[in-house]
């Protein structure tokens, strides 16, 4: 569980920053809610834009469109439902910069194209995450019963063999921060020319080594670091409430530590953490205070976006996984996160929510829509 209060440390933010930020398509005051389409489809996207969704993420965790004319066909058929295209999630091929790999260096070049593609269609915000491609995101179950049957994943060390070693065996710390510092300064500059806010996921769970592989973005101290490392707004995070709830930390507080460079929020959370084990929740009933947490977000200026990211599978009304072509990147078991029918409870709660915080003139859908 998080600490108290009392016994939580309060430091000065070391890196510049500061919100609201003029990203390309909102200028608002307000954060916005968003969300993934699994799969990216008209049917889908009237249904967000009837849930009072405003914004959309394309997402695949494997690759990205890298043509402006591409992402502006996107753009466009977003914008046909009264939807923005406010963010890529997943973006270019990177397992070579990570793993610091001959062939990096091409692919760093691709990562820019891409950029300049997004600048051209007009899409401000790119989610990466920075975790060895071997394992990425970890769960040792995708079906575990939680409120009213609904399945949904968790991470159990005793149900998980760490002895088990990839393809690239043990791999270190400082190897990681060298490959991140690298690829920052690469891509950075042209962030700012493009005007793209790049935006990097906790890795998932957040533990410093899994099967011999290091991480090295599991906690606020490593998130200032890397935001230390090219000291831009454009160097952002995406603040996921999942994984900072998986380290233990008191989410409220860490958003006033580093969230002046977040520019992508996903709102999800837990029970427990990623040392003890944890399993995923539906919005309203994890550790996290849910309404602090928005409140807090209005007290420093947030104005991006913030998806209700993971969901429970509900068993009788859904099969496993999202319907069609999948959400890329979670394939085992069966309460992905991805499917649809659980973010309609994720954003009634959520638009609730902005209500309470934001109030009905500056935080209602009809007042954050295209």
């Amino acid at each position: 569980m998080a600490e108290p209060a009392s016994k939580r440390p309060h430091t000065k933010r070391t890196f510049c920053g500061q919100h609201p930020t003029n990203y390309s398509n909102w200028q608002g005051s307000t954060p916005r809610i968003a969300s993934v389409l699994t799969p990216f489809n008209d049917e889908n996207m009237r249904l967000a834009a009837q849930i009072g969704i405003t914004d959309v993420v394309y997402y695949d965790m494997d690759t990205m469109p890298s043509s402006g004319a591409e992402l502006k066909q996107l753009r466009e058929r977003c914008e046909s439902f009264g939807l923005r295209l406010s963010a890529v999630e997943g973006g270019p091929p990177m397992d070579l910069v990570v793993q610091g790999k001959p062939g990096r260096d091409e692919q760093i070049q691709h990562y820019i194209k891409c950029i300049e593609a997004m600048g051209e269609a007009g899409i401000p915000v790119l989610c990466y995450n920075f975790m060895p491609w071997s394992f990425r995101v970890g769960r040792t179950s995708y079906e575990v019963p939680i409120r009213g049957g609904a399945l949904s994943s968790e991470w159990r060390w005793e149900h998980f063999d760490d002895t088990i070693r990839t393809e690239e065996g043990e791999t270190t710390h400082d190897d990681m921060w060298a490959s991140l510092e690298y690829f920052l300064k690469a891509v950075i500059p042209a962030a700012e020319k493009a005007g793209v806010y790049l935006a990097c996921h906790p890795d998932d769970p957040p533990f410093p080594k899994v099967r011999g592989l290091a991480r090295i973005l599991t906690s606020p101290k490593a998130f200032e670091r890397m935001l230390q490392l090219v000291d831009s707004p454009h160097n952002g995070l995406t603040f996921c409430q999942g994984c900072f709830s998986e380290m233990g930390v008191h989410i409220p507080d860490t958003i006033r530590r580093v969230g002046h460079r977040a520019h992508f929020v996903h709102f999800r959370d837990v029970k427990g953490t990623a040392e003890d084990g944890f399993v995923e929740t539906w919005q309203d009933e994890g550790q996290t205070d849910m309404k602090a947490a928005l409140e807090a977000w209005k007290e420093i200026g947030f104005n991006g976006i913030i998806r209700p990211d993971h969901v429970p599978l509900l068993p009788g009304l859904e099969g496993g996984h999202a319907t069609e072509e999948k959400a890329r990147g979670y394939f085992s078991g069966k309460a992905s996160g991805y499917t649809m029918l659980g973010r309609i409870f994720a954003v009634g709660y959520m638009r609730g929510l902005w209500d309470a915080v934001f109030g009905r003139a500056s935080g209602s859908a009809e007042a954050q829509r295209l």
